[in-house]
């Protein structure tokens, strides 16, 4: 990461620096994820950065303004109110709400100028509803395997006859989602399917928008190349345009084990050393004396526990590092605090050092990877976790974006 004096915050606090632990989110790092993952991008493909989720614990507010000034077509969020916090922060791209809204909601997302996916037959009934009085634009969610949000092969017929004489229903875009995504030959199974839901809509008429947008991958699908659909003999080829959406590429991590080289993760989460004493051979650390010390050791403690998303599974299994070294956890970690043996310290340390717990893995700190191999999770969750209480601080050289939670 960069010196201190390049963090930024806007604190909640007055104007000092009051906390504990923290999070470091790495704009430059983010900026070279999304060059990443275009310079592998086939054809005429855009990203449709996926932000919900306070942008996977990264803080959705500078992530969304540095991928505006990246240039994306739009932003994915999940709910009405990610999308309504977007536009009052003056996020001025589109907006796709990706888990649709309730229909008493419908009104007021699109008077906000976002853009709902319409997964459901309440939905489409209220969107046409609303279509007497206002233009309505909308994408539409198909379902080809996820078992979760969207249309069936059986309802296409169905939403081709409602939208049949409903010109002011404009579909946008049609998606879907794969659940899995690195299968390659299953996705592309599915692929064919929605190819043929969408050709009936095409046909039908339900679609009208030209060009309209086809997404379908996440970083998964993405990674293993299937992200598009074979337009051959497809009516509509010379009218869709693709977006992809990656979420967890985006920040740094890859979908599964394996490092991609040219990934750099943008969070790392830090802890301030907060007690240091030496502690008799045989002491009991933490809750339950699950960690009796061998010998004469020096203990620290640092001030991050399981209600900042450290998670409690790390107990006596985890470490914390400091200029690449680790130092183990000892005993429980605590709801506020975790304990970790300093005895062979190679560097000095005092009270109010920093010390990392969650980082890139390359210099001796724990990787999200590491984190959810050890408690059978995915990285996903582990870096959603942080920042519970943790105060976000924002690294970047070409300029400064500020934003606490």
């Amino acid at each position: 990461m960069d010196s201190e004096s390049s963090l930024v915050e806007i604190p909640r606090s007055a104007g000092r620096d009051l906390s504990r632990s923290r999070l470091i989110v790495d704009l430059d790092a983010l900026s070279n994820n999304m060059g990443w993952i275009r310079s592998r991008l086939l054809g005429n493909v855009e990203i449709l950065p996926v932000v919900k989720a306070d942008a996977y614990g990264h803080g959705m507010l500078p992530v969304a303004e540095t991928l505006v000034e990246l240039g994306v077509p739009a932003l994915g969020v999940m709910g009405l109110e990610e999308g309504i916090r977007l536009r009052n922060a003056e996020i001025q791209t589109d907006i796709i709400i990706m888990g649709g809204v309730l229909p008493s909601e419908l009104e007021e997302c699109l008077v906000c100028g976002l853009t709902p996916v319409v997964h459901n037959r309440e939905l489409l009934e209220e969107a046409i509803a609303l279509s007497k009085k206002m233009g309505v634009h909308v994408h539409l969610k198909i379902d080809v395997g996820m078992g979760r949000l969207g249309f069936l092969p059986d309802d296409i017929p169905w939403i081709c006859d409602k939208l049949e004489n409903v010109p002011s229903v404009h579909i946008e875009g049609v998606m879907t989602h794969f659940p899995e995504g690195e299968n390659a030959s299953e996705t592309n199974r599915q692929i064919d399917l929605f190819g043929s839901m969408v050709d009936e809509l095409w046909g039908r008429g339900a679609i009208r928008a030209e060009p309209f947008v086809i997404h379908l991958a996440n970083s998964a699908a993405f990674l293993s190349g299937t992200y598009t659909v074979d337009e051959k003999d497809r009516p509509w080829k010379k009218h869709a345009r693709y977006w992809i959406r990656p979420g967890i590429l985006l920040y740094g991590i890859s979908v599964d084990p394996a490092p991609l080289p040219g990934l750099k993760p943008v969070m790392e989460a830090q802890a301030r050393l907060i007690s240091l004493k030496t502690l008799p051979e045989g002491s009991r650390i933490s809750y339950g004396g699950t960690r009796s010390l061998s010998r004469k050791s020096r203990v620290g403690v640092l001030g991050m526990g399981y209600a900042d998303g450290l998670p409690r599974e790390l107990s006596n299994w985890g470490w914390a590092s400091r200029s690449g070294q680790k130092f183990p956890f000892l005993g429980k970690v605590c709801m506020d605090m975790v304990m970790v043996d300093v005895t062979d310290a190679n560097i000095p340390l005092s009270l109010g050092d920093w010390m990392t717990l969650l980082g890139n893995g390359e210099d001796a700190s724990m990787s999200a990877w590491q984190i959810a191999g050890h408690i059978r999770s995915i990285p996903y969750e582990i870096v959603c976790r942080m920042g519970n209480r943790s105060p976000r601080f924002y690294s970047r050289k070409a300029s400064s974006t500020g934003n606490s939670r």
